[in-house]
């Protein structure tokens, strides 16, 4: 005999069926363990899931109570609802530390910002680091992020060096795509020297635009819209010089900004046709960084790095598992 029986104890479990009584048998000096819930939890573990579903959906931890409350009949407060989410963390973890497959032909790079508290009780901005591949068969993936003060030479070589110690080493790798953050565009040719970079068209124009007066805006841009519009590089440097010649004298600024930076500009004309649209900008990592904000706009502060890693972490995991089924198709027949 190893203890002896000591009778029942009340325990409330909130399971996905309602809430019930359940009497839990107790011994005299053995702790017991079942496998039906852990100690100390009130939740069933598929309550536990269906709770961070509604939270990462983007519900407040107390809005998430309520609506739980809706399904099952039971309240559930916000504390408990913060406590499922934190079982996130190790998940996070095992995701940055995890092997990286060097299956990538494109990668895009930019950074997204995000507010946390700080030690004086204000918010302050943190940027996140985020690269997005896309493989030989059209395949997109998010393939991680790193929190960092700035979007500086030493962050981004830190996040990039990480990358490609853990296998993503450029060997099938054709281009990368990014801003014209000099951080970044300092960082490129230490990692992925090999690698042809094309600066991002968007962000280009808001840069023209930032340099010229808004009555002549639409013309300028326009103008600068035929470069990147024409059917081959000939005809873009053609497109260019014109539009130099046109504005040069009034705005040299915005003429010197798109200038420099003409070549990176360029990169796409050598890529099939089918893929210049789609790899002239930065659009498709942006239109993920939607999906960040609109799960963030509930949120306006976050309390610390590391529950603000668990929110782009769990929308990560959905983009990824959306376009799984989902392949860009102009990107696989370059394959």
């Amino acid at each position: 005999r190893l203890d002896y029986f000591a009778g029942y104890r009340p325990r409330t479990l909130i399971t996905t069926k309602g809430s019930y009584e359940l009497s839990v048998p107790l011994a005299r000096s053995t702790p017991l363990r079942f496998t039906v819930f852990d100690r100390y939890r009130r939740l069933w573990k598929r309550v536990d899931e269906i709770l961070r579903e509604i939270f990462l959906a983007g519900c407040s931890t107390r809005r998430t109570g309520e609506v739980l409350e809706l399904l099952l009949g039971t309240k559930v407060s916000a504390q408990t609802v913060s406590r499922a989410v934190q079982e996130l963390t190790p998940l996070v973890h095992s995701f940055h530390e995890r092997d990286l497959e060097d299956r990538y032909q494109v990668l895009l790079l930019d950074g997204v910002t995000q507010k946390l508290h700080s030690g004086t009780g204000r918010a302050k901005k943190k940027i996140v680091l985020v690269a997005y591949g896309i493989t030989h068969t059209g395949h997109r993936e998010l393939i991680d992020f790193m929190m960092s003060p700035s979007e500086s030479e030493n962050a981004w070589f830190g996040f990039l060096n990480r990358l490609y110690h853990r296998g993503l080493e450029g060997r099938t790798l054709t281009l990368v795509v990014s801003d014209g953050g000099s951080g970044l565009v300092k960082t490129l040719p230490y990692i992925y020297p090999q690698v042809k970079h094309q600066r991002c068209w968007a962000h280009k124009l808001r840069n023209i635009a930032d340099k010229v007066n808004k009555v002549d805006e639409k013309r300028v841009l326009a103008g600068a819209k035929r470069i990147y519009l024409a059917p081959h590089r000939k005809a873009a440097l053609q497109a260019f010089r014109h539009w130099r010649d046109r504005w040069i004298n009034q705005y040299p600024r915005a003429v010197r900004c798109l200038e420099r930076d003409l070549d990176t500009l360029l990169t796409f004309f050598d890529f099939p046709v089918e893929m210049r649209e789609h790899i002239r900008t930065t659009n498709y990592i942006e239109r993920s960084f939607k999906e960040v904000r609109r799960r963030t706009r509930s949120i306006s502060c976050f309390a610390n790095a590391e529950s603000c890693e668990r929110i782009m972490y769990a929308v990560f995991v959905y983009l990824n598992s959306k376009w799984e089924r989902n392949p860009l198709i102009q990107f696989a027949h370059n394959s």
